[in-house]
């Protein structure tokens, strides 16, 4: 095998090494999203039920503010019950003083219930805040594993890239030009085995003649159907 076409292959090996590192790489902003979106789930539970708990402590706030006004109006109508000779008029207001009195029980029922909700809501509130801390330390562990490791990746990459430059150095310009225009456009891989007399890059057998001066070595040859290099690798197994 003549020294340029190793240094082919070598090159496609590291940069078949270089893409997968790279698509691990680009899978890590989703998986802390989706770490980060769990927790965020949990953030929005808690976030509905502590409007709910607002809503409801404005709503019982204002039942009071009635309740105590119509409190005050009920004692001032009282008051002048004693100064009501007519005993129509007196019964008449005695009777708005009954309903009153009754519409008060009413919004102090709902007060009542509302602190009932409030009380049912603050618990579960008191759930989701423990459950969200727990699951931010949590989340927050695993963010940070995924950082690392991302940054393992990076740097792995980064050594790959430097073993790159130093091995395309030794290749020819126009040949390594080449090189790159067929791995653009045959899905990253511009080197390919041969066996079989079969293209494994593209699978198309090739001919005949072709099979055997590959396998010769003395000269470098490419796929006549997907234009990548071809190399012919014994294959010990089969040996």
């Amino acid at each position: 095998m003549i020294e340029e076409l190793k240094l082919l292959w070598d090159l496609q090996k590291l940069d078949m090494e270089i893409m997968d590192l790279e698509k691990r790489i680009s899978e890590y902003p989703s998986k802390k999203d989706r770490a980060r979106n769990k927790l965020n789930e949990i953030k929005g539970e808690l976030d509905i039920k502590l409007e709910e708990k607002e809503r409801l402590l404005r709503e019982k706030e204002n039942k009071e503010k009635e309740i105590e006004q119509e409190n005050q109006k009920i004692k001032n109508v009282e008051a002048r019950l004693n100064y009501i000779k007519n005993q129509k008029d007196y019964l008449e207001i005695k009777k708005k003083i009954e309903l009153a009195k009754k519409s008060n029980k009413l919004r102090e029922d709902d007060v009542l219930k509302k602190m009932e909700e409030i009380d049912n809501i603050e618990k579960i509130v008191s759930e989701l805040t423990q459950k969200h801390e727990k699951e931010e330390e949590s989340i927050s562990n695993i963010i940070k594993t995924l950082e690392n490791e991302e940054k393992e990746l990076e740097s792995k990459k980064g050594l790959l890239l430097i073993n790159r430059d130093e091995l395309i150095s030794k290749i020819n310009k126009d040949m390594l030009s080449k090189y790159d225009f067929i791995r653009k456009n045959c899905r990253g891989i511009a080197v390919s085995r041969v066996n079989n007399e079969t293209c494994e890059g593209c699978f198309m057998n090739v001919p005949p003649q072709l099979y055997n001066m590959v396998i010769k070595g003395d000269k470098i040859y490419q796929c006549p159907f997907c234009q990548r290099f071809l190399i012919y690798i014994k294959d010990d197994k089969k040996e």
